[in-house]
């Protein structure tokens, strides 16, 4: 993770970015494959409630968060299938300790086996903090529908 971090920050330095918001030589591809990768991991960690997991994504404001509404969930299986994602940088910015990134998250989610897939659009706030080397953390959810 330390590596991607490394190579994050040095791509960010060079190209130009064409996303607003997003400053000059960013590398949007690259920041948007490891939100897609967060995404993905976050969500097989819901359904399983694996707190573990979760404290590792997450900062600890936004576990303390999840560990709440994990306890309202209902018992039994949580199953959640993302049928589609499509993920758009919104900004990245670099704010001295961390860079943060505003990703907003789209696509259809299929929570019941045999229901049908609903469409979903969320804000992400992901920060890495530099001088803790753990990589990309999730700090904020909020949903834009």
């Amino acid at each position: 993770m330390l590596s991607r971090l490394r190579r994050l920050r040095q791509a960010t330095r060079r190209g130009p970015s064409t996303t607003p918001g997003v400053p000059a030589g960013a590398e949007v591809d690259e920041v948007l494959r490891l939100a897609r990768q967060s995404f993905m991991h976050l969500q097989a960690a819901w359904d399983r409630a694996d707190l573990d997991v979760l404290g590792h994504l997450a900062t600890a404001a936004l576990l303390d968060d999840l560990r709440h509404q994990l306890s309202q969930r209902a018992p039994g299986p949580n199953r959640t299938e993302v049928l589609e994602l499509d993920a758009r940088l919104l900004s990245l910015e670099d704010m001295n300790e961390a860079l943060v990134a505003s990703v907003e998250f789209s696509g259809l989610i299929r929570e019941r086996h045999e229901g049908a897939g609903a469409p979903f659009r969320e804000l992400w706030l992901l920060a890495n903090v530099k001088a803790a080397g753990h990589g990309w953390k999730l700090a904020r959810v909020q949903s834009l529908q």
